[in-house]
């Protein structure tokens, strides 16, 4: 996991720790079936308490691993919480089930009986080549496993004189070679897929997050356009209703204009008796003629002088 940060580099050590969690059930059933059946095999050509003792470790060692598997799978989802190193736990899960099957090579090896050795070899070579699938997300727990599992087994065969003995250690020290390299192109695929995997859900989670934005701005965008809509809705009424009012006081002043008459020009009138010719030529009396070009009207009186020529008598008692 070179180049990567170390955020990424825990996510992927948590998601292969999750594919061995999710693979150990058929390896612990596998290692009690056949736990059983190398014992009914070899039950006669080795000391019984000697098989019983080991079957009862083997099996012990295989329910401690069902129970992390159950602890496991009970596991708080919040790492503040969360504070087992799982992955460690599963490797020395592994470790011990591997010196258990590896001691059969030492304890279970029937030197009397070739059938029985060539059974026992391939029972452990099955059991190292069905972990190569299980154990090889994390290459370090398969070596835990694979390694005490054949190499005593293999030494043994090369320490017994004959040919058919050393061959049978070559073939196995040939088949541990291999499966190590099947386990590590294995380990090789799968980390390449989680680190596909972590990158593509980075990249989704920004995706998610650009689009959570990009929802938020258009949210705010179309509740600015619609303040600017009520805005321009307000001003377009403000506007419709100060264009009324403008009419109506044009309206008003018109009317009033109308009303008013001016008089404007030249206007002919008599010098000794004072009436004035209209525009169609006649003459008419000072007063009818402001009275009919504005909105003044008269009322008769006499003035003092006026009153006291016409009415000597009386003139000093009008005003």
């Amino acid at each position: 996991m070179e180049g990567l940060d170390s955020q990424k580099s825990r996510q992927i050590h948590s998601k292969q720790t999750e594919f061995l969690y999710d693979r150990l059930t058929i390896g612990l059933i596998a290692t009690s079936v056949n736990s059983v059946i190398l014992t009914i095999i070899l039950w006669g050509k080795i000391s019984d308490w000697v098989l019983t003792a080991w079957l009862v470790c083997i099996e012990f060692v295989a329910l401690l691993r069902y129970v992390l598997l159950h602890h496991y799978r009970r596991r708080s989802s919040n790492p503040v919480e969360n504070k087992t190193d799982w992955g460690q736990l599963f490797l020395i899960g592994a470790m011990l089930s591997g010196i258990c099957w590896g001691s059969t090579g030492i304890f279970l090896f029937a030197r009397d009986s070739i059938a029985h050795q060539t059974f026992l070899a391939f029972v452990l070579g099955g059991m190292t080549a069905g972990a190569a699938t299980a154990y090889s997300p994390r290459m370090i727990v398969y070596l835990c496993f694979a390694l005490p599992t054949l190499v005593p087994i293999i030494i043994r065969l090369f320490a017994n004189s004959g040919d058919i003995h050393i061959g049978m250690g070559g073939m196995g020290l040939v088949f541990l070679i291999l499966m190590v390299d099947s386990a590590r192109r294995m380990n090789k695929t799968t980390l390449n897929a989680l680190v596909l995997e972590t990158e593509n859900q980075e990249l989704v989670g920004h995706l998610t997050a650009e689009t959570k934005l990009t929802r938020k701005l258009n949210a705010d965008l179309r509740s600015e356009i619609a303040e600017r809509a009520m805005v321009q809705e307000e001003l377009r009424v403000a506007r419709d209703s100060l264009e009324r009012r403008v009419q109506g006081r044009t309206a008003e002043l018109q009317e009033a204009l109308e009303k008013v008459k001016v008089l404007r020009g030249l206007i002919p009138i008599c010098s000794l008796c004072k009436k004035i010719r209209d525009d169609q030529g006649y003459w008419i009396q000072l007063e009818v003629f402001i009275r009919d070009h504005s909105e003044a009207d008269f009322t008769h009186s006499l003035c003092p002088s006026c009153a006291s020529q016409m009415y000597p008598s009386r003139g000093r008692g009008i005003h």
